[in-house]
């Protein structure tokens, strides 16, 4: 293995097809001739905030004095995103920036980048596919740490492009072991290669937090098509090319990018939209899955992206314009809303205010999950029903020995009236 201070080691950026790539002469991970990987320096989280939005706070994994003077604000909701193979958390034009840029504009959110650039770089992609469980194993390792300095899960919201959404399962499966459940995690356009049914790979699912919604843009290509969610949305059939891509593309001079990149990105491009505009994506058409279930009747209400209704089972489909904004009810919006920012957060923030407190469910590997406002509530429970109990069983006891003393006044008096006969 080589030490991660070798010149082959380091990572530089290149640009193809117009965009920025990442790129490493040796990969990370854990092979004869690669990098070894530092956690703690090649996987970063970066937090922004309204008060710190171009510039993020470093944060540390078990470094609670960092965490209490950053600008991260315990009754806000979180939004946590994990990039995508080749990409960075900081590059320009990409999907890590343009998702915190949405939410910084949507509301007082607490936005946390996760950096793990090092261990996806170009191109060795069998190698990061091959780290994904050393990443997640780091990041739920983090989001443990948050939660055990007071932050509340339920307003956790996990994000994952490509690799990352693969990431963003793996991560819910590791805190699932750890009895922490989290409400949502929401998967775009998750990748097909080496992630076939018959690979082995465990793969983001609907059992990896209560809520999975899935984006897939880029079926059969760079894509997974396969059904993962409890609600998977299929804009324009899922698969490439998505509308606008070949006119956008040709017209950038990105001839390799209509094929390669335009149509899995849109994953992240309509979600970002969502996220400002939560109803613009409304569904046309909607199929159940073999494994979960009906879809909701109707499809009243049912829109792809931030305001995805948790109730929702299903395979959904739709149809976008070719070019921003993509979601066609975008203008309905527009004028329900009055143009008023305040209308927007108050429409995007609706998903975290109105969770209520949720009940401890059984996960696929037999534990039971609580967040830390369901185990208070559970406590309080449990004491009232001790309470109850007590009350009931000493209710019991005065009626048992109340039915005692009558049953044995009836036989004395039985008695005494046979000995008066007896006698007579």
């Amino acid at each position: 293995m080589l030490p991660a201070t070798s010149t082959l080691c380091g990572i530089f950026s290149i640009l193809i097809a117009g965009s920025p790539i990442f790129y490493s002469a040796a990969p990370r991970g854990v092979c004869s001739n690669c990098c070894a990987i530092r956690e703690r320096k090649d996987i970063k989280f970066l937090l922004y905030t309204n008060k710190n939005p171009q510039n993020p706070q470093n944060l540390y994994l078990s470094d609670e004095r960092r965490l209490s003077e950053s600008n991260f604000d315990l009754q806000q909701p979180l939004a946590f995103y994990i990039h995508g193979f080749s990409e960075s958390a900081t590059g320009d034009s990409q999907s890590s920036q343009q998702l915190k840029d949405a939410f910084l504009k949507a509301g007082n959110y607490n936005v946390i980048l996760v950096d793990w650039s090092p261990m996806t770089v170009m191109p060795w992609y069998t190698n990061a596919v091959e780290n994904l469980p050393v990443a997640a194993r780091f990041i739920a390792r983090f989001l443990r740490f948050l939660v055990a300095n007071g932050y509340q899960t339920r307003l956790i919201h996990l994000i994952g492009f490509s690799l990352g959404a693969e990431v963003a399962g793996f991560v819910g499966k590791q805190l699932l072991e750890w009895g922490v459940v989290l409400p949502r995690i929401t998967g775009l356009d998750p990748p097909l290669p080496l992630f076939e049914p018959n690979s082995g790979n465990r793969h983001l699912t609907h059992t990896d937090a209560r809520f999975v919604d899935v984006i897939h843009t880029d079926g059969g290509i760079l894509g997974n098509p396969e059904a993962m969610g409890h609600a998977d949305f299929y804009p324009n059939g899922g698969r490439a090319l998505q509308p606008g891509c070949a006119r956008q593309e040709i017209a950038n001079n990105r001839w390799l990018n209509i094929i390669i990149g335009c149509s899995h990105q849109r994953a992240w491009e309509y979600f970002v939209e969502s996220i400002n505009k939560p109803y613009a994506f409304p569904v046309d058409k909607c199929e159940p899955t073999n494994e979960f279930g009906r879809c909701k009747e109707g499809n009243s209400g049912a829109y792809m992206g931030m305001a995805a209704d948790r109730r929702l089972r299903g395979k959904f489909f739709l149809d976008t314009n070719d070019a921003p904004p993509f979601g066609r009810n975008a203008e309905a919006l527009a004028a329900t809303s009055h143009s008023t920012t305040s209308t927007t957060t108050t429409a995007t923030r609706v998903e975290f205010s109105a969770l209520p407190l949720l009940p401890a469910v059984e996960k696929i590997n037999g534990t039971r999950g609580y967040d830390g406002n369901t185990l208070r509530e559970t406590r309080h429970t449990k004491a009232a029903s001790t309470r109850i109990s007590t009350v009931v069983n000493a209710a019991t006891t005065r009626v048992t020995k109340a039915t005692a003393t009558a049953t044995k006044t009836s036989t004395s008096e039985i008695a005494t009236t046979q000995r008066r006969a007896t006698r007579v």
